[in-house]
């Protein structure tokens, strides 16, 4: 008997479910989890490996056509196709290795140059927040969407900012200094997925990263998510691509310009 077919949501969904079990494994073995430096303050840990090859295979056995990009196996080119699926097995490695319990898996998907696919799971709460391009935005079953625009000194706004020698802390204490007096508060929570897809959730009202480094595979999950919801994305040049960005902001289409001059490098 054939098996039922997936679609490729259904086959994300299932592959973040399964990454998030053994990231659930490691974080409750509380002082037991080995690993090594990659980098200053960068850490690898075997349950990302574990988790990222465990997404790969699950999607492969649906999806042998897949390409992919994942931030410890690197690129693998699709065969004959043009999707692409984009990952972050664990997006917060700090906090996991810290056990601050706010991390993620992040799965993402393009066809060509476009992202249509995006899951964003927390395991801890397993809480899965998932889109498709063109058909809303999504957590676990319920629809979602962003919260209405609130004036600029209510809204609560996340961040990420550059630690080591990783982004430029000078741009990122210019915004701090911009912003702070002017809004309700400013969170830097640790896993930039989760914070893009939450503004689409509407926990947060805004996200914006340009000081702090951040790879395709920290955010294009959350795009998707956020797009969907009814959040304007784009980088602090009002550009839509997220293959040539050095910046990012996802906002409320209300409030996205007036942060977006705000925030503007001067």
């Amino acid at each position: 008997m054939t098996p039922p077919t997936t679609t490729l949501i259904e086959t994300l969904q299932q592959a973040a479910r399964t990454a998030g079990q053994l990231l659930r494994e490691g974080y409750h073995a509380a002082g037991a989890i080995d690993f090594e430096a990659k980098g200053a303050s960068d850490f690898v840990t075997h349950y990302d490996r574990a988790a990222e090859h465990a997404i790969i295979e699950t999607v492969r056995r649906a999806h042998p056509e897949a390409g992919f990009i994942g931030e410890e196996t690197g690129e693998t080119p699709a065969e004959g196709g043009r999707l692409t699926v984009i990952i972050d097995p664990l997006d917060g490695t700090n906090n996991f290795l810290h056990r601050v319990p706010h991390f993620s898996v992040s799965i993402a998907a393009r066809e060509g140059d476009t992202l249509t696919h995006g899951v964003v799971y927390q395991p801890l709460l397993d809480e899965m927040l998932w889109a498709v391009r063109g058909q809303g935005a999504h957590r676990n079953a319920g629809r979602i969407t962003a919260s209405p625009a609130r004036a600029l000194h209510e809204m609560l706004i996340a961040t990420c900012l550059p630690y080591h020698a990783k982004g430029d802390c000078a741009t990122s204490l210019d915004q701090l200094t911009r912003l702070m007096s002017r809004v309700a508060g400013i969170r830097v929570p640790g896993s930039a997925a989760l914070e893009v897809a939450h503004a689409g959730l509407g926990r947060f009202d805004a996200f914006w990263s340009q000081g702090a480094r951040l790879d395709l595979w920290d955010v294009a999950a959350g795009i998707v998510i956020a797009r969907e919801a009814g959040c304007t994305v784009t980088d602090l040049a009002g550009d839509l691509d997220p293959a040539e960005w050095n910046s990012l902001l996802v906002a409320h289409p209300e409030r996205h310009g007036e942060l977006r001059e705000i925030l503007a490098t001067r």
